[in-house]
């Protein structure tokens, strides 16, 4: 069960979404407007990083896009160009 690669991906799935999870929980804590700095813009980013790896894992293992180079080297660049545009979006009001 442990050598089957969708099983190994719906593990890293759970993993990397609890990851985030707590980064979300640990930034809001219910007083989200008390946080200053450098601190929401760090999260933010990690959240985003995670979800740009989730993506990656779903594209590669559940599409089946890891046997072919040119379409999963497609769909990252364009998964990793949409991640960079909203990174930029969400960064854009603290400078």
């Amino acid at each position: 069960m442990l050598n089957d690669k969708l099983f190994r991906a719906w593990i890293a799935l759970l993993v990397l979404s609890m990851a985030s999870t707590t980064v979300a929980i640990f930034i809001d804590r219910g007083k989200a407007t008390t946080v200053t700095g450098w601190v929401p813009a760090v999260a933010g980013v990690m959240i985003l990083l995670l979800a740009l790896i989730k993506g990656r894992i779903i594209l590669s293992r559940y599409l089946g896009l890891e046997t072919t180079r040119f379409w999963r080297r497609g769909f990252n660049t364009a998964l990793t160009v949409y991640a960079m545009v909203l990174l930029g979006l969400y960064l854009a009001p603290s400078w």
